[in-house]
């Protein structure tokens, strides 16, 4: 008997195969979108998530919505209205402070949240392949359930003091998709940063902070001195929310440099975040 016959050859032993997932070199800004637009059931559902967790065994649940803008109107028409007589151009001080809080604090929060989505949703980065792209956007759609949500209390509060609003408030969705892309453009350098750097996620409340004194949240631009008034038209945020007041309210609209610097800050940062995303998004994973 032969040597083969006792010990026949082994078949050939093949190692497991190891799937490496890459993002496309020639990745372009249309892809980009076509991935947000393929996966935005992802995102939607995302989004629903969020505002069941956020909202999750609290006593009075999504009524939070309404009572942190109410509160902060409160608190701002005493001490800016009755106390610093801060003049708002024949407006009700709560309706001026009211509608600009509205879209300050919506624009805030996109930014504040789209920069903490990764470090958010660790787990699932690390467990399912999507377009991380989606997780900065989420923020822009639960947080837009809420601010059309106090925008019906924005609008009772105008009845209450008279005032009819605007028909033009038929247009606020496009303000709030003009803030949503502008904070999910912020969102998309900070996310990644933050994602590596948690110093990010610490100093950003603080900028937040100090970002909305230097807005006219709580005041006119025309109280500010002349000489100074041409510097918010390089905010964004002050655009925004002016622009919210003249649909809702009928105040002065911006002029046509502050909706060209708008428009300028938000394809930059869309640009700029897409590139940083795309750059340090195969360091996330290992550094999250």
């Amino acid at each position: 008997m032969s040597i083969a016959a006792v010990n026949p050859p082994r078949p050939p032993v093949h190692e497991p195969a190891e799937v490496v997932i890459r993002a496309r070199a020639d990745h372009t800004f249309l892809h980009d979108i076509a991935d947000l637009w393929a996966n935005r059931d992802i995102a939607w559902t995302l989004a629903l998530r969020e505002i069941q967790v956020r909202y999750k065994q609290s006593f009075i649940g999504i009524a939070w919505a309404l009572l942190q803008p109410v509160l902060t109107t409160a608190i701002f028409t005493f001490v800016f209205s009755y106390l610093a007589r801060i003049p708002t151009d024949s407006i009700p001080y709560p309706v001026f402070v009211f509608s600009g809080l509205l879209m300050w604090q919506y624009f805030s929060r996109v930014v504040a949240d789209a920069a903490g989505s990764l470090v958010k949703n660790e787990a699932i980065i690390t467990k399912v392949f999507f377009p991380r792209l989606i997780l900065p956007l989420v923020p822009t759609i639960a947080a837009a359930v809420e601010f059309f949500i106090a925008l019906v209390v924005l609008v009772a509060v105008m009845l209450f003091y008279g005032m009819v609003p605007s028909p033009l408030i038929v247009l606020v969705p496009l303000v709030v998709v003009a803030a949503g892309l502008l904070g999910y453009g912020i969102g998309l350098v900070l996310s990644p940063l933050n994602a590596i750097y948690r110093d990010i996620g610490i100093a950003l409340p603080f900028f937040i902070q100090i970002a909305m004194y230097l807005t006219p949240v709580i005041y006119p631009v025309t109280f500010v001195p002349a000489q100074y008034q041409w510097l918010y038209a390089l905010n964004p945020a002050a655009t925004l929310i002016d622009t919210m007041r003249a649909i809702v309210v009928s105040a002065a609209w911006p002029g046509l440099l502050n909706y060209a610097v708008l428009v300028l800050w938000t394809v930059g940062f869309m640009a700029l975040g897409l590139r940083v995303f795309r750059k340090l998004e195969p360091a996330i994973v290992d550094r999250i």
